[in-house]
């Protein structure tokens, strides 16, 4: 086990926790969550040993092997199955087949392995760097956003990786459904302080929501208790037979506590600009085909008409031409045959990141977004809150700020611009997970078309009415959610993926399938509860209205009344209680 004890770090007067004492088991899968800036990332580098706490002490057991997802992608081999190999536990031998496995997960192909890490992109490279993290077999592994640049094949893939971790893990990640699925325990670091409790982010963040409300009504109440006690010693201070019970109080308040109200925490709010749509159809595709290389399509006579309204999700693996689509409906690139059509006046708010080849190098941030039309420098400075642009950061020339930094930029104009149709690609990059719910619910509540692109799988279930599918070198049109997808099969790709750098052990094969049966089964089961859940929220009111009505019989001394609803009241109780009967076999499941 891990010990943290009294662990404080603060940079000049900004302090990001103070005395933390935590234990880490030895198989604990623990989800760190928090608002940017609150310290998840230094607090792993302290775990690593790269940055010191200012106060308390890490204790670790001999010989405990520490691993985490490095960020350079400067490599010391010449191919990325010797770099993956190299992080293998010192004493393996013929052991690369782990390795191999491995990179077959994070989507890369056998031909791949002999090839050098400069070849690849820098989302395949950060690939590289996961897989050495998940050789190690280390005791604590620290991956900080992993999910990053993973497909959702991939990120499948991982997720069933880190439920059979045999150590301890602290993940961050902004896919809070993605965490929700692989964590035992959530820490959250929150005002200063964290905490931590079995389960998922959503179950301690209820909590700390409700410690809060209590704390508040507690700090209110004893207001009005001082406020009161402060009166009776103002009143009879004076008078020489009361200075006895007025010390007695005075000493009584001295010694309480006074409880400080809590500072707010901004509320991060998205909202797109939507335009009314008069057409009939807003987008449409007839037999396109396109290659980057002759001879080579990426896409072949691919059609696709959408409707005011539609939300459309193309999905698929990385690599496949899911991005390459985005920009041929957006008429960024030209097909070569076939025909992209759209209404000549359909106003198009466009994010993607070949948008960042728009902005003006020499203006600063707050210029760059200040320059949409309509838009109040208040307005602007709001957004850039939301995006993670804090105080003077909006100060910052565009061409001094990261990549990840220009992507929220864009990200920002999209927001500002009026639209009839919203097309995005991959908008969750370089959000965190509060700032990825608020751009869900934004574009949920948006009037207009959308079309996106993402691996997010909480976004597909809760906003595709549509899927434009990549899967096994073919592209077909989904006339239905994400969420019938999977219960229809899912993706045929993870099948024949999952099991290709193996030695094809069937037991393996079959508990493979099994797990997916069994994930089926708790998908189906969630929305189960889900809906039982929102049924007995609706009895307990009834029953609350029929128990209203039986304390005015009882009032009445009808007692007619009373028997009847009395034997009303019973029968819902009892329906209540098969309603949660119920619920406790669906938890079950899950």
């Amino acid at each position: 086990m891990l010990t943290i004890s009294g662990l404080t770090k603060y940079y000049g007067n900004q302090t990001l926790f103070q005395d933390v004492d935590l234990n880490i088991g030895p198989k604990e899968k623990i989800g760190l969550i928090g608002r940017n800036g609150s310290g998840k990332t230094t607090f792993l580098k302290i775990l690593l040993g790269d940055e010191a706490p200012k106060e308390g002490k890490i204790d670790m057991p001999s010989g405990y092997r520490v691993k985490s997802l490095e960020q350079h992608l400067k490599f010391s081999e010449d191919t990325i199955l010797a770099q993956v190999c190299s992080a293998l536990p010192k004493g393996s031998v013929n052991e690369d087949w782990k390795a191999k496995s491995i990179l077959m997960g994070l989507g890369f192909d056998t031909y791949d392995f002999d090839r050098p890490p400069s070849e690849f992109s820098s989302g395949f490279q950060v690939r590289v760097r996961l897989a050495e993290a998940l050789v190690s077999e280390s005791d604590l592994l620290l991956l900080d956003e992993p999910t990053n640049y993973l497909d959702i094949l991939s990120l499948r893939w991982l997720e069933r990786f880190l439920k059979s971790w045999r150590g301890a893990f602290i993940l961050v990640t902004h896919d809070q459904h993605f965490m929700d699925l692989v964590v035992s325990h959530t820490v959250a670091i929150h005002r200063g302080h964290m905490r931590k409790m079995a389960g998922g982010p959503l179950k301690l963040l209820e909590h700390i929501k409700k410690d809060e409300e209590i704390y508040e009504k507690t700090r209110k109440n004893q207001a009005k208790k001082r406020e009161k006690e402060d009166e009776f010693i103002r009143k009879f201070r004076a008078g020489a037979r009361s200075a006895g019970l007025v010390q007695s109080r005075i000493k009584s308040l001295a010694k309480q506590e006074l409880k400080q109200k809590l500072d707010n925490i901004a509320t991060i709010k998205f909202h797109f600009r939507a335009i009314p749509c008069k057409s009939d159809s807003v987008v449409q595709a007839t037999d396109i085909s396109f290659g980057y290389e002759e001879d080579m399509p990426l896409i072949k006579n691919f059609s696709l008409t959408t409707f005011p309204g539609d939300r459309i999700a193309i999905i698929g693996r990385n690599g496949k031409g899911k991005s390459t689509l985005l920009k041929l409906l957006h008429q960024t690139l030209k097909p070569d045959s076939g025909k992209v059509r759209m209404p000549p006046t359909l106003a198009v708010s466009y994010f993607g990141i070949d948008s960042i080849q728009e902005l003006t190098p020499q203006k600063s941030i707050l210029e760059e977004l200040i320059a949409m039309p309509n838009t109040s420098e208040q307005e602007v400075r709001n957004l850039c809150g939301a995006l993670l642009f804090k105080g003077d950061d909006v100060k910052k020339f565009i061409k001094t700020i990261s990549g990840g930094e220009k992507s929220r930029v864009c990200l920002g104009k999209a927001l500002l611009s009026p639209s009839q149709l919203l097309m995005l690609d991959e908008p969750t990059n370089h959000l965190d997970m509060e700032s990825v719910q608020a751009l869900t619910e934004a574009i949920e509540r948006y009037q207009g078309t959308v079309i996106f692109v993402t691996h997010n799988e909480a976004m597909l279930s809760k906003l595709a009415t549509k899927l434009v599918l990549f899967d096994n070198n073919e592209i077909r049109v989904l006339e239905y959610g994400y969420d019938k997808f999977l219960a229809k099969g899912g993706w045929s790709e993870e099948d024949e993926s999952a099991f290709k750098a193996s030695k094809g052990d069937s037991d393996q094969k079959k508990q493979y399938l099994d797990e997916k049966e069994s994930r089926r089964q708790e998908r189906l089961a969630k929305k189960a509860l889900e809906k039982l859940e929102k049924e007995i929220e609706k009895l307990e009111k009834q029953k609350e209205i029929i128990g209203q009505t039986l304390q005015e019989a009882c009032l009445r001394k009808d007692v007619i009344a009373i028997k009847e609803h009395g034997i009303e009241l019973k029968k819902m109780e009892d329906h209540i209680d098969s309603k949660y009967d119920e619920m406790e076999e669906k938890m079950d499941i899950m």
